[in-house]
This record gives C-alpha cells, structure tokens and sequence, in this order.
C-alpha cells in the first residue's frame, strides 16, 4: 500500500491523530482552522507498523497547513484507512 501525496486527514469520527515529542494524541478537527488536507512528509512511511491489534499495517505523516504538528494515518495492507 503506498500512501498519497496528499490526504484529508480526518478519521470517521471527525478527528485526527497528532504526532507530538511525547507520543500520539487524537485531536477533534475542530481544531484545524486552515483545513484538512495535508501533504505527505518525506521518509515517514512504515509498510510494517502496527495499529491496536492489527500488524502488518501501513501508517505515513502528513503536514497541514497553519498546523504545528505532523498528523499520522494508518491503513490496511488492501488499502483500506484505519485511523
């Protein structure tokens, strides 16, 4: 699965996951005031990460625009979004 160069990053409930120093932190889109799609940051895709119970999973960052944290997606090895 390969990720795109561009993604609405927003989950089925409306929300995304932020990459912060300290770990991840789901986040209402809300607070995205600049919009939702973001561009693929280089060097961040994992085709062997893991997501709850799922493994092997893919997940990729994106950046937003006017926002300060990297937000990463995962998705199934068929392609289908997980969060």
């Amino acid at each position: 699965m390969t990720p795109p160069s561009t993604f609405n990053v927003l989950d089925s409930h409306g929300g995304f996951t932020a990459v912060t120093r300290l770990g991840t932190l789901w986040r209402p889109g809300a607070v995205l005031k600049r919009g939702t799609v973001g561009t693929l940051v280089e060097g961040t895709i994992d085709t062997h990460d893991f997501y709850q119970q799922q493994e092997p999973v893919t997940s990729a960052e994106y950046k937003l625009p006017g926002y300060g944290y990297r937000v990463r997606v995962w998705w199934t090895q068929d392609g289908e979004r997980i969060a």
